[in-house]
């Protein structure tokens, strides 16, 4: 396996001149493995879309390089690269067939009929589009059509596979189950990918690996856990999954862990970043489940309950601490717990392993 079969070097996009310069993309980097599906996730308007196309060859960089294989893209324009992009509109042709849709790149190809005919059928049973070569697309559903467009994409054997948004126009439930079939088809084609999405679920559940971006920058790149476990910054611990944010000043540090004073009180953490030092202020990120409320004693930190659901496999609560932060807190199984109301006054457990500590940002 190559360590980078995709390779994007100190790429950048702009667009306007002078005072409308507008940077898209801000020289960023970035190795892809052989046979990875990666995702471009973040925010409308943090550039994800912008370097899709730039590896497709719709957008030309300002600069720096794309490699596929080794091999520069700069200069190839786009129906010549080993890309293919699977596009969140279909973009299917109404008047062909499911057949004529799928062939239609290999035909411009100028591939023989047999050849065409082979690949076509052999896709089609791949995706589980089996008999159903004959109709229009206006005749499938929006799961169909997808996958039509998935099978137009696969069938001309591209060395990375380009995806934008393309479940967005899927209702919620076909949402799921697609994705759940394009990482079973990726996986079994082992085809390199990039995904482009501003969905988390979508992205924690699809990838090898999640490349965060915001404004133009990658945050940060690691696999789904890492990103939710070990956030680098504010900005990714808030953009992934939900997060409390609390600010404490570390009491000492040990081989493996800090000692965190908050609210008067010790908390625990794991020390992660060996660069936090015996009084800095930092910032905890508790996941709502990392926090489980119990009856108040004087080595916790007390709240009060402010909303509480039960939800029958799942507790949610809002607890209000003395300084006035709401904490969100999720807890599991609640049959296995005592269970707060609005107005009960709780004492906060950490699951010291569940939490991430970072320095506070300037």
């Amino acid at each position: 396996m190559k360590e980078a079969y995709l390779e994007l070097k100190d790429l950048t996009k702009s667009f306007g001149n002078g005072a409308d310069k507008v940077i898209a993309v801000d020289h960023i980097d970035l190795q892809v493995k052989e046979g990875e599906l990666v995702t471009l996730l973040g925010p409308s308007g943090c550039g994800k879309t912008t370097t899709l196309r730039m590896i497709a060859g719709f957008h030309t960089p300002t600069g720096g390089d794309v490699y596929i294989d080794g091999v520069s893209m700069n200069q190839i324009p786009p129906n010549k690269r080993p890309t293919a992009m699977v596009f969140q509109n279909y973009a299917l042709f109404p008047h062909m067939t499911v057949f004529e849709n799928i062939a239609y790149g290999l035909r411009i190809r100028k591939e023989s009929n047999d050849e065409v005919k082979r690949k076509v059928e052999d896709i089609m049973r791949l995706i589980g589009l089996e008999n159903l070569g004959d109709r229009q697309p206006r005749q499938l559903s929006g799961g169909q059509q997808q996958r039509v467009s998935l099978a137009r994409a696969l069938v001309m054997e591209p060395k990375v596979l380009l995806f934008d948004e393309p479940l967005s126009n899927l209702d919620a439930k076909l949402r799921v189950s697609t994705r759940l079939e394009i990482r079973k088809l990726q996986q079994r084609v082992g085809i390199t990918s990039v995904y482009v999405t501003h969905d988390q679920e979508e992205a924690m559940t699809l990838s090898d690996k999640v490349v965060i971006m915001d404004r133009g920058l990658i945050q940060q790149v690691g696999s789904p856990a890492e990103i939710y476990s070990h956030p680098v910054n504010r900005f990714v611990a808030g953009f992934i999954g939900k997060a409390n944010f609390l600010q404490a000043v570390v009491d000492s540090v040990e081989a493996e862990q800090l000692v965190l004073q908050f609210l008067g009180k010790k908390i625990v953490a794991p020390r992660w970043n060996k660069e936090i030092k015996t009084g800095d202020e930092v910032l905890i990120v508790a996941r709502p489940e990392s926090i489980l409320p119990e009856h108040p004693n004087e080595e916790l930190v007390e709240g009060v309950v402010v909303n509480s659901v039960y939800f029958g496999s799942q507790m949610l609560y809002e607890v209000e601490l003395p300084d006035h932060t709401v904490l969100q807190i999720e807890v599991a199984d609640p049959q296995y717990h005592p269970i707060f109301t609005q107005g009960h006054k709780v004492g906060l457990a950490f699951k010291d392993r569940s939490l991430h500590v970072l320095p506070m940002e300037k």
